[in-house]
Protein backbone atom coordinates (compact mmCIF):
# COMPACT_ATOMS: atom_id res chain seq x y z
CA UNK A 1 0.00 0.00 0.00
CA UNK A 2 1.33 3.42 -0.90
CA UNK A 3 2.01 5.42 2.25
CA UNK A 4 -0.43 8.25 2.80
CA UNK A 5 0.98 11.72 3.42
CA UNK A 6 0.02 12.39 7.02
CA UNK A 7 2.19 15.47 7.36
CA UNK A 8 0.72 18.96 7.69
CA UNK A 9 2.00 22.28 6.49
CA UNK A 10 3.76 23.51 9.60
CA UNK A 11 4.68 27.08 10.53
CA UNK A 12 8.12 26.20 11.79
CA UNK A 13 11.68 26.84 10.77
CA UNK A 14 12.82 25.04 7.65
CA UNK A 15 15.08 22.60 9.52
CA UNK A 16 12.42 21.68 12.07
CA UNK A 17 9.81 21.31 9.36
CA UNK A 18 12.05 19.02 7.35
CA UNK A 19 12.69 16.91 10.45
CA UNK A 20 8.97 16.70 11.24
CA UNK A 21 8.01 15.73 7.71
CA UNK A 22 10.78 13.15 7.40
CA UNK A 23 9.95 11.60 10.79
CA UNK A 24 6.24 11.25 10.14
CA UNK A 25 6.77 9.86 6.66
CA UNK A 26 9.18 7.25 7.98
CA UNK A 27 6.71 6.24 10.72
CA UNK A 28 3.92 5.97 8.19
CA UNK A 29 5.96 3.87 5.79
CA UNK A 30 7.16 1.59 8.56
CA UNK A 31 3.94 1.04 10.52
CA UNK A 32 0.91 1.81 8.42
CA UNK A 33 1.13 -0.79 5.63
CA UNK A 34 1.70 -3.57 8.15
CA UNK A 35 -1.08 -2.48 10.53
CA UNK A 36 -3.29 -2.04 7.49
CA UNK A 37 -2.75 -5.68 6.48
CA UNK A 38 -3.45 -6.85 10.03
CA UNK A 39 -6.80 -5.09 10.07
CA UNK A 40 -7.76 -6.48 6.67
CA UNK A 41 -7.19 -9.96 8.09
CA UNK A 42 -9.18 -9.09 11.22
CA UNK A 43 -12.10 -7.66 9.29
CA UNK A 44 -12.28 -10.57 6.86
CA UNK A 45 -12.39 -13.07 9.72
CA UNK A 46 -15.03 -10.99 11.49
CA UNK A 47 -17.53 -10.57 8.63
CA UNK A 48 -16.78 -13.36 6.12
CA UNK A 49 -19.61 -15.24 7.81
CA UNK A 50 -21.92 -13.05 5.71
CA UNK A 51 -20.59 -14.61 2.50
CA UNK A 52 -20.46 -18.08 4.06
CA UNK A 53 -24.18 -17.71 4.82
CA UNK A 54 -25.00 -17.68 1.10
CA UNK A 55 -24.59 -21.50 1.26
CA UNK A 56 -23.91 -22.41 4.90
CA UNK A 57 -27.41 -21.48 6.06
CA UNK A 58 -29.08 -23.83 3.59
CA UNK A 59 -26.48 -26.60 4.06
CA UNK A 60 -26.92 -26.57 7.84
CA UNK A 61 -30.61 -25.53 7.88
CA UNK A 62 -29.93 -22.34 9.86
CA UNK A 63 -32.88 -19.98 10.23
CA UNK A 64 -32.51 -16.21 9.78
CA UNK A 65 -32.74 -15.68 13.54
CA UNK A 66 -30.16 -18.41 14.26
CA UNK A 67 -27.73 -16.93 11.76
CA UNK A 68 -28.36 -13.38 13.02
CA UNK A 69 -27.73 -14.36 16.64
CA UNK A 70 -24.64 -16.42 15.82
CA UNK A 71 -23.17 -13.57 13.78
CA UNK A 72 -23.94 -11.07 16.52
CA UNK A 73 -22.70 -13.08 19.52
CA UNK A 74 -19.15 -12.38 18.33
CA UNK A 75 -19.60 -8.83 19.58
CA UNK A 76 -20.79 -9.97 23.00
CA UNK A 77 -17.50 -11.77 23.58
CA UNK A 78 -15.63 -8.82 22.09
CA UNK A 79 -17.31 -6.30 24.39
CA UNK A 80 -16.85 -8.27 27.59
CA UNK A 81 -13.08 -8.55 27.18
CA UNK A 82 -12.27 -5.25 25.40
CA UNK A 83 -11.22 -3.16 28.42
CA UNK A 84 -9.13 -5.81 30.23
CA UNK A 85 -7.43 -6.72 26.96
CA UNK A 86 -6.40 -3.13 26.27
CA UNK A 87 -5.16 -2.60 29.82
CA UNK A 88 -2.99 -5.73 29.43
CA UNK A 89 -1.67 -4.32 26.13
CA UNK A 90 -0.69 -1.13 27.95
CA UNK A 91 1.27 -3.17 30.50
CA UNK A 92 2.97 -5.79 28.28
CA UNK A 93 3.31 -3.81 25.04
CA UNK A 94 1.57 -3.94 21.67
CA UNK A 95 4.04 -6.35 20.08
CA UNK A 96 3.37 -9.37 22.27
CA UNK A 97 -0.33 -8.73 22.88
CA UNK A 98 -1.30 -8.04 19.27
CA UNK A 99 0.57 -11.21 18.27
CA UNK A 100 -1.42 -13.20 20.86
CA UNK A 101 -4.68 -11.73 19.64
CA UNK A 102 -4.00 -12.52 15.99
CA UNK A 103 -2.81 -16.08 16.46
CA UNK A 104 -5.72 -17.04 18.70
CA UNK A 105 -8.36 -15.45 16.47
CA UNK A 106 -6.83 -17.05 13.36
CA UNK A 107 -7.11 -20.51 14.90
CA UNK A 108 -10.74 -19.97 15.91
CA UNK A 109 -11.68 -18.33 12.59
CA UNK A 110 -10.39 -21.39 10.73
CA UNK A 111 -12.17 -23.72 13.17
CA UNK A 112 -15.51 -22.29 12.01
CA UNK A 113 -15.21 -24.73 9.08
CA UNK A 114 -16.23 -27.48 11.54
CA UNK A 115 -19.57 -25.87 12.49
CA UNK A 116 -22.49 -28.27 12.21
CA UNK A 117 -25.16 -27.00 14.62
CA UNK A 118 -26.41 -23.60 15.76
CA UNK A 119 -24.87 -24.27 19.20
CA UNK A 120 -21.38 -24.89 17.79
CA UNK A 121 -21.79 -21.78 15.60
CA UNK A 122 -22.69 -19.67 18.65
CA UNK A 123 -19.77 -20.98 20.73
CA UNK A 124 -17.12 -20.44 18.06
CA UNK A 125 -18.37 -16.97 17.14
CA UNK A 126 -18.36 -15.99 20.82
CA UNK A 127 -14.84 -17.34 21.24
CA UNK A 128 -13.73 -15.45 18.13
CA UNK A 129 -14.95 -12.23 19.75
CA UNK A 130 -13.09 -13.02 22.98
CA UNK A 131 -9.90 -13.75 21.04
CA UNK A 132 -10.07 -10.56 18.97
CA UNK A 133 -11.06 -8.29 21.89
CA UNK A 134 -8.66 -5.42 22.26
CA UNK A 135 -7.26 -5.48 18.73
CA UNK A 136 -8.92 -2.37 17.32
CA UNK A 137 -8.75 -0.13 20.43
CA UNK A 138 -5.24 -1.43 20.99
CA UNK A 139 -4.14 -0.21 17.57
CA UNK A 140 -5.89 3.16 18.08
CA UNK A 141 -4.07 3.53 21.40
CA UNK A 142 -0.83 2.37 19.76
CA UNK A 143 -1.11 4.97 16.98
CA UNK A 144 -1.65 7.72 19.57
CA UNK A 145 1.83 6.84 20.80
CA UNK A 146 3.36 7.48 17.39
CA UNK A 147 1.39 10.34 15.81
CA UNK A 148 0.99 13.87 17.23
CA UNK A 149 -2.62 14.95 17.57
CA UNK A 150 -2.61 17.10 14.40
CA UNK A 151 -2.01 14.00 12.26
CA UNK A 152 -4.00 11.49 14.30
CA UNK A 153 -7.35 11.48 12.44
CA UNK A 154 -5.62 10.80 9.12
CA UNK A 155 -3.46 8.11 10.72
CA UNK A 156 -6.50 6.37 12.20
CA UNK A 157 -8.42 6.76 8.93
CA UNK A 158 -5.47 5.29 7.02
CA UNK A 159 -5.56 2.29 9.35
CA UNK A 160 -9.35 1.97 9.22
CA UNK A 161 -9.32 2.19 5.45
CA UNK A 162 -8.57 -1.52 5.80
CA UNK A 163 -12.32 -2.02 6.40
CA UNK A 164 -13.45 -0.96 2.91
CA UNK A 165 -10.29 -2.42 1.37
CA UNK A 166 -11.19 -5.71 3.05
CA UNK A 167 -14.54 -5.38 1.30
CA UNK A 168 -12.84 -4.48 -1.97
CA UNK A 169 -10.58 -7.53 -1.77
CA UNK A 170 -12.64 -9.83 0.40
CA UNK A 171 -15.90 -9.52 -1.52
CA UNK A 172 -14.61 -10.95 -4.80
CA UNK A 173 -12.24 -13.31 -2.93
CA UNK A 174 -15.00 -14.72 -0.74
CA UNK A 175 -17.28 -15.10 -3.74
CA UNK A 176 -14.53 -16.98 -5.58
CA UNK A 177 -13.73 -19.23 -2.61
CA UNK A 178 -17.35 -20.32 -2.45
CA UNK A 179 -16.70 -21.70 -5.93
CA UNK A 180 -14.40 -24.34 -4.40
CA UNK A 181 -17.52 -26.16 -3.22
CA UNK A 182 -16.88 -29.91 -3.21
CA UNK A 183 -13.07 -29.70 -3.55
CA UNK A 184 -11.47 -32.42 -1.38
CA UNK A 185 -14.86 -33.07 0.19
CA UNK A 186 -15.24 -29.59 1.70
CA UNK A 187 -18.07 -27.15 1.09
CA UNK A 188 -17.21 -23.73 -0.36
CA UNK A 189 -18.01 -22.00 2.92
CA UNK A 190 -15.60 -24.35 4.73
CA UNK A 191 -12.81 -23.39 2.33
CA UNK A 192 -13.68 -19.74 2.93
CA UNK A 193 -13.22 -20.03 6.71
CA UNK A 194 -10.03 -22.10 6.40
CA UNK A 195 -8.23 -19.99 3.80
CA UNK A 196 -9.22 -16.63 5.27
CA UNK A 197 -8.33 -17.62 8.85
CA UNK A 198 -4.86 -19.05 8.21
CA UNK A 199 -3.15 -15.74 7.21
CA UNK A 200 -4.01 -14.25 10.63
CA UNK A 201 -1.96 -16.97 12.34
CA UNK A 202 1.04 -16.32 10.11
CA UNK A 203 0.78 -12.54 10.49
CA UNK A 204 0.62 -12.93 14.28
CA UNK A 205 4.03 -14.60 14.19
CA UNK A 206 5.41 -11.73 12.10
CA UNK A 207 4.08 -9.14 14.61
CA UNK A 208 6.53 -10.33 17.27
CA UNK A 209 9.45 -9.59 14.98
CA UNK A 210 8.21 -6.47 13.20
CA UNK A 211 6.36 -4.15 15.60
CA UNK A 212 8.12 -1.70 17.92
CA UNK A 213 6.33 -0.98 21.19
CA UNK A 214 7.22 2.71 21.55
CA UNK A 215 9.20 5.48 19.82
CA UNK A 216 12.02 5.33 22.38
CA UNK A 217 12.86 1.82 21.11
CA UNK A 218 12.57 2.64 17.39
CA UNK A 219 16.10 2.04 16.11
CA UNK A 220 14.76 2.40 12.57
CA UNK A 221 14.35 6.15 13.26
CA UNK A 222 17.39 8.40 13.11
CA UNK A 223 18.44 9.70 16.58
CA UNK A 224 17.27 13.25 15.75
CA UNK A 225 13.90 11.94 14.52
CA UNK A 226 13.45 9.77 17.59
CA UNK A 227 14.30 12.62 19.94
CA UNK A 228 11.92 15.03 18.18
CA UNK A 229 9.03 12.55 18.26
CA UNK A 230 9.53 11.57 21.92
CA UNK A 231 9.71 15.24 22.93
CA UNK A 232 6.66 16.22 20.84
CA UNK A 233 4.46 13.44 22.22
CA UNK A 234 5.64 14.04 25.78
CA UNK A 235 4.79 17.75 25.49
CA UNK A 236 1.30 16.93 24.20
CA UNK A 237 0.70 14.39 26.98
CA UNK A 238 1.84 16.90 29.58
CA UNK A 239 -0.41 19.62 28.17
CA UNK A 240 -3.35 17.21 28.04
CA UNK A 241 -2.73 15.99 31.60
CA UNK A 242 -2.61 19.58 32.88
CA UNK A 243 -5.77 20.60 31.03
CA UNK A 244 -7.70 17.34 31.59
CA UNK A 245 -6.17 15.41 34.52
CA UNK A 246 -8.10 12.15 34.08
CA UNK A 247 -6.97 8.87 35.63
CA UNK A 248 -7.98 5.37 34.52
CA UNK A 249 -10.98 5.02 36.85
CA UNK A 250 -12.13 8.55 36.02
CA UNK A 251 -11.80 7.77 32.31
CA UNK A 252 -14.07 4.74 32.68
CA UNK A 253 -16.76 6.88 34.33
CA UNK A 254 -16.23 10.03 32.24
CA UNK A 255 -19.47 11.30 30.67
CA UNK A 256 -17.77 12.27 27.40
CA UNK A 257 -16.29 8.76 27.06
CA UNK A 258 -19.74 7.25 27.54
CA UNK A 259 -21.33 9.77 25.17
CA UNK A 260 -18.83 8.86 22.45
CA UNK A 261 -19.53 5.18 23.04
CA UNK A 262 -23.30 5.64 22.79
CA UNK A 263 -23.00 7.71 19.61
CA UNK A 264 -21.10 5.03 17.76
CA UNK A 265 -23.10 2.24 19.41
CA UNK A 266 -26.11 3.62 17.52
CA UNK A 267 -24.17 3.96 14.28
CA UNK A 268 -22.29 0.66 14.55
CA UNK A 269 -25.51 -1.30 15.00
CA UNK A 270 -26.41 -0.32 11.46
CA UNK A 271 -22.93 -0.75 10.02
CA UNK A 272 -22.41 -4.26 11.39
CA UNK A 273 -25.90 -5.24 10.31
CA UNK A 274 -24.92 -4.06 6.83
CA UNK A 275 -21.54 -5.84 6.99
CA UNK A 276 -22.99 -9.20 8.05
CA UNK A 277 -26.17 -9.19 5.97
CA UNK A 278 -25.07 -7.26 2.85
CA UNK A 279 -24.16 -10.35 0.77
CA UNK A 280 -27.67 -11.73 1.22
CA UNK A 281 -29.23 -8.26 0.75
CA UNK A 282 -27.28 -7.61 -2.46
CA UNK A 283 -28.28 -10.99 -3.85
CA UNK A 284 -31.96 -10.37 -3.05
CA UNK A 285 -31.83 -6.90 -4.65
CA UNK A 286 -29.81 -7.79 -7.77
CA UNK A 287 -30.22 -11.56 -8.29
CA UNK A 288 -26.53 -12.08 -9.17
CA UNK A 289 -24.02 -14.91 -8.68
CA UNK A 290 -21.71 -15.32 -5.67
CA UNK A 291 -18.93 -13.57 -7.59
CA UNK A 292 -21.35 -10.85 -8.68
CA UNK A 293 -22.26 -10.21 -5.04
CA UNK A 294 -18.56 -9.88 -4.26
CA UNK A 295 -17.92 -7.47 -7.13
CA UNK A 296 -20.82 -5.20 -6.14
CA UNK A 297 -19.64 -5.24 -2.52
CA UNK A 298 -16.13 -4.40 -3.70
CA UNK A 299 -17.33 -1.46 -5.80
CA UNK A 300 -19.15 0.02 -2.80
CA UNK A 301 -15.98 -0.37 -0.75
CA UNK A 302 -13.92 1.44 -3.38
CA UNK A 303 -16.12 4.55 -3.13
CA UNK A 304 -16.00 4.33 0.67
CA UNK A 305 -12.20 4.50 0.60
CA UNK A 306 -12.19 7.79 -1.32
CA UNK A 307 -14.72 9.44 0.99
CA UNK A 308 -12.87 8.25 4.11
CA UNK A 309 -9.63 9.87 2.96
CA UNK A 310 -11.24 13.17 1.97
CA UNK A 311 -13.27 13.63 5.15
CA UNK A 312 -10.42 12.68 7.51
CA UNK A 313 -7.92 14.92 5.72
CA UNK A 314 -10.33 17.86 5.91
CA UNK A 315 -10.94 17.15 9.62
CA UNK A 316 -7.20 17.27 10.31
CA UNK A 317 -6.71 20.45 8.29
CA UNK A 318 -9.49 22.28 10.12
CA UNK A 319 -8.94 20.65 13.53
CA UNK A 320 -12.71 20.04 13.73
CA UNK A 321 -14.02 16.59 14.70
CA UNK A 322 -17.73 16.50 15.73
CA UNK A 323 -19.18 17.98 12.52
CA UNK A 324 -16.99 15.64 10.46
CA UNK A 325 -18.68 12.78 12.34
CA UNK A 326 -22.27 14.07 12.44
CA UNK A 327 -22.68 14.80 8.72
CA UNK A 328 -21.48 11.35 7.55
CA UNK A 329 -23.78 9.68 10.10
CA UNK A 330 -26.66 11.72 8.71
CA UNK A 331 -25.75 10.40 5.25
CA UNK A 332 -25.87 6.88 6.69
CA UNK A 333 -29.34 7.60 8.09
CA UNK A 334 -30.56 8.74 4.66
CA UNK A 335 -29.12 5.58 3.11
CA UNK A 336 -31.07 3.26 5.38
CA UNK A 337 -34.36 5.14 5.10
CA UNK A 338 -34.16 5.53 1.31
CA UNK A 339 -33.35 1.82 0.90
CA UNK A 340 -36.35 0.89 3.04
CA UNK A 341 -38.56 3.12 0.87
CA UNK A 342 -37.28 1.74 -2.44
CA UNK A 343 -37.52 -1.94 -1.47
CA UNK A 344 -35.70 -4.79 -3.21
CA UNK A 345 -34.47 -3.24 -6.44
CA UNK A 346 -31.34 -2.18 -8.32
CA UNK A 347 -31.77 1.53 -7.37
CA UNK A 348 -31.85 0.48 -3.72
CA UNK A 349 -28.25 -0.74 -4.09
CA UNK A 350 -27.19 2.88 -4.65
CA UNK A 351 -28.88 4.13 -1.50
CA UNK A 352 -27.67 1.09 0.45
CA UNK A 353 -24.11 2.11 -0.46
CA UNK A 354 -24.60 5.33 1.55
CA UNK A 355 -24.52 3.23 4.75
CA UNK A 356 -20.83 2.14 4.62
CA UNK A 357 -19.81 5.36 2.85
CA UNK A 358 -21.34 7.45 5.64
CA UNK A 359 -19.94 5.61 8.63
CA UNK A 360 -16.62 5.04 6.87
CA UNK A 361 -16.17 8.81 6.48
CA UNK A 362 -16.79 9.23 10.22
CA UNK A 363 -14.25 6.65 11.38
CA UNK A 364 -11.07 8.75 11.42
CA UNK A 365 -12.47 11.91 13.06
CA UNK A 366 -14.47 9.88 15.59
CA UNK A 367 -11.69 7.60 16.80
CA UNK A 368 -9.26 10.49 17.16
CA UNK A 369 -11.56 12.19 19.69
CA UNK A 370 -10.92 10.00 22.81
CA UNK A 371 -7.17 10.65 22.63
CA UNK A 372 -7.79 14.41 22.57
CA UNK A 373 -8.42 14.34 26.31
CA UNK A 374 -7.06 10.97 27.50
CA UNK A 375 -3.44 9.89 27.84
CA UNK A 376 -1.45 6.90 29.09
CA UNK A 377 -3.36 4.10 30.84
CA UNK A 378 -6.47 6.31 30.95
CA UNK A 379 -6.37 6.44 27.14
CA UNK A 380 -5.95 2.66 26.92
CA UNK A 381 -8.93 2.08 29.21
CA UNK A 382 -11.03 4.92 27.81
CA UNK A 383 -10.58 3.95 24.15
CA UNK A 384 -11.32 0.31 25.04
CA UNK A 385 -14.49 1.32 26.90
CA UNK A 386 -15.68 3.36 23.92
CA UNK A 387 -14.94 0.39 21.66
CA UNK A 388 -16.80 -1.98 24.02
CA UNK A 389 -19.92 0.19 23.97
CA UNK A 390 -19.60 0.65 20.21
CA UNK A 391 -19.27 -3.07 19.55
CA UNK A 392 -22.35 -3.80 21.64
CA UNK A 393 -24.08 -2.24 18.63
CA UNK A 394 -22.48 -4.99 16.58
CA UNK A 395 -24.48 -7.47 18.64
CA UNK A 396 -27.77 -5.57 18.38
CA UNK A 397 -27.75 -4.75 14.65
CA UNK A 398 -27.19 -8.17 13.03
CA UNK A 399 -29.45 -9.92 15.58
CA UNK A 400 -32.20 -7.34 15.02
CA UNK A 401 -32.14 -7.85 11.25
CA UNK A 402 -32.26 -11.63 11.73
CA UNK A 403 -35.27 -11.48 14.05
CA UNK A 404 -37.22 -8.99 11.93
CA UNK A 405 -36.42 -10.76 8.68
CA UNK A 406 -37.50 -14.05 10.19
CA UNK A 407 -40.85 -12.48 11.08
CA UNK A 408 -41.59 -10.40 7.98
CA UNK A 409 -39.35 -11.95 5.33
CA UNK A 410 -37.91 -8.54 4.43
CA UNK A 411 -35.42 -5.92 5.55
CA UNK A 412 -37.46 -2.69 5.48
CA UNK A 413 -38.49 -2.54 9.15
CA UNK A 414 -34.94 -3.18 10.29
CA UNK A 415 -33.60 -0.51 7.92
CA UNK A 416 -36.02 2.09 9.30
CA UNK A 417 -34.97 1.34 12.89
CA UNK A 418 -31.26 1.38 12.08
CA UNK A 419 -31.65 4.55 10.03
CA UNK A 420 -33.34 6.24 12.97
CA UNK A 421 -30.49 5.13 15.23
CA UNK A 422 -27.91 6.65 12.85
CA UNK A 423 -29.88 9.91 12.74
CA UNK A 424 -30.00 10.03 16.55
CA UNK A 425 -26.24 9.42 16.65
CA UNK A 426 -25.70 12.42 14.35
CA UNK A 427 -27.83 14.64 16.61
CA UNK A 428 -25.96 13.51 19.74
CA UNK A 429 -22.63 14.34 18.10
CA UNK A 430 -23.37 17.98 17.28
CA UNK A 431 -23.29 19.30 20.91
CA UNK A 432 -19.72 18.00 21.21
CA UNK A 433 -18.67 21.00 19.13
CA UNK A 434 -19.10 23.02 22.32
CA UNK A 435 -17.54 20.44 24.66
CA UNK A 436 -14.49 21.79 26.46
CA UNK A 437 -12.96 18.32 26.74
CA UNK A 438 -12.55 18.20 22.96
CA UNK A 439 -11.00 21.63 22.66
CA UNK A 440 -7.31 21.79 21.69
CA UNK A 441 -5.02 22.11 24.73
Amino acid sequence: MKALDLTPALNQSSDTEDLTVATLRKITRRLMPFLFVLYIAAWLDRVNVGFAALHMNSDLAFSSSAFGFGSAVFFLGYCLFEVPSNLILHRVGARLWIARIMISWGVIASALMFVRTPASFYVLRFMLGVAEAGFFPGIVYYLSGWYPRAQRARAIAAFMMAIPVAGLIGGPLSGALLGLDGAYGLAGWQWLFLLEGTPSILLGLVVVWYLTDRPEAARWLAPAQREWLVAQLAAERQACAEAHPIGTIAALTNTTVWRLGIIFFLANAGFLAYSIWSPQIIRSFAAVSDLGVGLISGAISAVTIVVMVLNSAHSDRTGERPLHVAMPLLLMCVGFLATAALGASWPALITLALVPIGIGAAFGPFWSMPTLFLTGEAAAGGVALVASIVNAGGFVGPALIGILKGGSGGYSTGFVLLGGAAGLAALLTLPLRRARTLAPV
